[in-house]
């Protein structure tokens, strides 16, 4: 499949999403995380990573909520925003920059 904005999900994000949401094969796996993607706007977080933003994407899959953070290299301009891991909601990040609440950032 073939996306507008691609995204490299690491072989630990397929791993988590495994172990906390669904086990599914790898390529399945993959195209959930970079269709739901493609589909969000807005991240519900943005923590520090690495001393750069990091924003954290909310996604659904069935009925299990969970966390999507994407890293943007700074030093490569043409390489793909990473997918690191997957997180759940209840789980603590990085220090929180901002946060969504409905439609405004606290």
């Amino acid at each position: 499949m073939i996306f507008k904005q691609p995204f490299y999900v690491s072989p630990h994000a397929v791993k988590r999403f495994r172990e906390y949401i669904a086990d599914l094969p790898t390529r399945t796996i993959r195209t959930i995380i970079q269709a739901t993607l493609q589909d969000n706007k807005q991240p519900v977080r943005v923590q520090i990573f690495n001393r750069l933003p990091c924003p954290i994407y909310s996604a659904r899959y069935r009925d299990i909520e969970y966390l999507i953070p994407v890293i943007h290299e700074s030093r490569k301009t043409d390489a793909w925003p990473v997918v690191p891991t997957i997180l759940l909601p209840w789980m603590k990040t990085n220090p929180i920059i901002y946060e969504r609440s409905g439609w405004r950032w606290n």
